[in-house]
């Protein structure tokens, strides 16, 4: 891939070049496409949460019903 920057964009990749330590333009490139995968990634779970129906609530019993299954599962196999 090849791109054509402006100087001053150029300019502004290579000095986030090197505040981050980074050895290539082409590393700061990745870095701000894999931030843009993680957005994507994140606002479809989001997304796929909201779609999913009403939650249930988390709370001090929601646990004990919890720990309670997994006793039970436990005493089962026993």
């Amino acid at each position: 891939m090849t791109l054509s920057l402006s100087d001053s964009l150029k300019a502004f990749i290579d000095a986030q070049v090197a505040d981050q330590g980074l050895t290539a333009d082409s590393d700061y490139v990745l870095a701000l496409v894999r931030q843009e995968q993680d957005k994507k990634r994140i606002r479809d779970m989001l997304i796929e949460g909201r779609d999913s129906g009403p939650g249930e609530t988390v709370d001090a019993d929601y646990f004990k019903r919890r720990l309670d299954r997994i006793e039970t599962a436990r005493r089962g196999q026993g």
